[in-house]
């Protein structure tokens, strides 16, 4: 058995022609979903990219391996073991295949761009620190991995991770993929250009349609850095006044996911060349998607929407999936590993968090989950509830911006989640409440319990890329008072 792992970061489902997308972002990538098995409701349990990795490659809920955000006492992995000890029942992805015999490789920067040395547990070759981690090319990517796929592509059980980076701002796909993207369809219709402006007056905040990125709001580690993503990437707008300007980043990230593609597609070809294609199981995901407007964010994955929780999931396993199947069952990422083991006929380890999806692949009946609570640790502090119907969310710290402390929303109706619903509905919100506190009181009550990692985050405040302190004198500088004003309320920095 060999199963090659495709991990797009910052990769929105309804961006790919398959998941209805009208763009040219996805050949390589639809014919696999036509070829194999489709997910609509699929979710991080934790984001962004460092929580969520985390969820995915230990099998565990952030709330139980203790990685819920990129900075402070919240993006510490509570590793299951001590010492030369390895906890069996808990054990990561990658170690227990590899303790099966498997041959596991990742070609990812993602350890070193996020202070993550941990993920390296269980990959007997790792190729991370051939590449620097967040700014290398699909081609960067691709020049590693196709030496070695033309070497061992017809070895027998090998995992081969391969992590794509270019949908991630700052978008620096070649010329000709911007060209490819902007010659076919106009594009997502939200946030139209009267959102778009409203935002701009009611919304604050770094990452918003008026304050997307300025100099000013970057911390003095991060100054520098950015200057030189500026000059090398000059295509990255500063702020989002109107829809233009939204496309122009859109533009960004489709450009990026058409170059992954074609870089999927070489690949493709060399299992061909190798001749075994129809032996290899293929899987494409992404660690989290993007808001595009909701919550007043813009291309950036710091809150608990859809737009930032919601991935792509496509699965084509020789032997078990059938051409064109499509499932909308409600379930999470980190699900994947038990399924991966079930397939292969292992048992799944009692510690891990996720459950099987395999009967989904094989065709027999499965209706995934009744609801989904995840979280999102950058930029703020939120906690949410997916049920097939609704989203509610719980904000636990805003940091600087003002999002409502509680939101419900009808993913049926207002799937751009533009309508709280928390007052007009308000036994809906008591039950997603319920479940959310229910939750909660599993994983961090009674003897078994771990300590909640958000609640030392409550101290320190989600201000890794931005403090509040900063925040506040730039508003003033702007004379946005009134906005300066309210963040203070929110926050309870005194005017002095």
């Amino acid at each position: 058995m060999r199963i090659l792992y495709l991990d797009i970061d910052s990769l929105r489902p309804d961006h790919l022609g398959c998941y209805g997308y009208d763009r040219s972002t996805s050949p390589n990538v639809d014919q696999i979903a036509a070829d194999g098995a489709r997910f609509t409701q699929v979710y991080v349990s934790d984001a962004p990219c460092l929580p969520s990795r985390a969820s995915l490659f230990s099998a565990r809920f952030g709330v139980q391996n203790g990685v819920v955000t990129h900075n402070g006492p919240g993006q510490w992995m509570r590793y299951a073991g001590e010492g030369h000890f390895h906890d069996p029942r808990a054990p990561m992805w990658m170690r227990f295949l590899q303790e099966k015999g498997w041959n596991t490789v990742s070609f990812s920067g993602f350890a070193q761009r996020h202070i993550a040395w941990w993920f390296t547990a269980g990959f007997t070759e790792f190729y991370g620190n051939k590449l620097p981690g967040g700014l290398e090319s699909a081609d960067d990517v691709n020049d590693l991995v196709e030496p070695w796929l033309r070497e061992h592509a017809s070895d027998d059980n090998w995992f081969l991770h391969v992590n794509y980076w270019d949908v991630h701002h700052p978008y620096r796909a070649p010329d000709e993929y911007w060209d490819r993207v902007q010659a076919g369809g106009d594009g997502p219709d939200f946030p139209d250009d009267a959102t778009i402006k409203e935002h701009n007056e009611t919304h604050y905040g770094p990452r918003t349609a008026r304050d997307w990125g300025p100099l000013d709001l970057a911390p003095a580690r991060f100054r520098e850095r950015f200057k030189e993503m500026q000059r090398r990437f000059p295509r990255m707008r500063q702020d989002i006044p109107d829809r233009d300007a939204l496309m122009e980043f859109i533009d960004g990230a489709d450009a990026g996911m058409a170059y992954v593609d074609d870089c999927i597609g070489r690949l493709m070809d060399i299992l061909r060349e190798q001749g075994v294609e129809d032996e290899v199981a293929i899987i494409i995901a992404s660690d989290h998607g993007e808001s595009i407007g909701e919550q007043g964010m813009y291309f950036e994955h710091g809150n608990a929407s859809d737009g930032t929780l919601h991935i792509p999931l496509i699965i084509r396993w020789p032997g078990v999936t059938e051409a064109g199947t499509v499932s909308d069952g409600l379930q999470y990422h980190l699900d994947l590993p038990p399924t991966t083991l079930d397939l292969l006929g292992y048992d799944i380890p009692e510690g891990w968090s996720g459950a099987s999806f395999a009967p989904a692949l094989r065709g027999e009946p499965w209706e995934g989950r009744d609801h989904l609570v995840c979280g999102t640790g950058i930029w703020t502090l939120q906690r949410c509830v997916r049920t097939p119907d609704h989203l509610y969310i719980r904000t636990l710290h805003a940091g600087n911006y003002n999002v409502e402390p509680v939101s419900l929303f009808d993913m049926r109706n207002d799937p751009n989640q533009t309508n709280n619903l928390v007052d007009s509905e308000p036994a809906i919100a008591a039950h997603h409440d319920h479940l959310l506190s229910e939750w909660w009181h599993e994983n961090c009550t009674g003897p078994n319990s771990v300590r909640d990692p958000f609640q030392p985050m409550m101290e320190t405040g989600p201000y890794i890329y931005c403090s509040s302190e900063q925040y506040l004198g730039y508003l003033e500088a702007q004379g946005r008072h009134e906005q300066a004003a309210d963040l203070r309320r929110r926050t309870g920095i005194d005017e002095a």
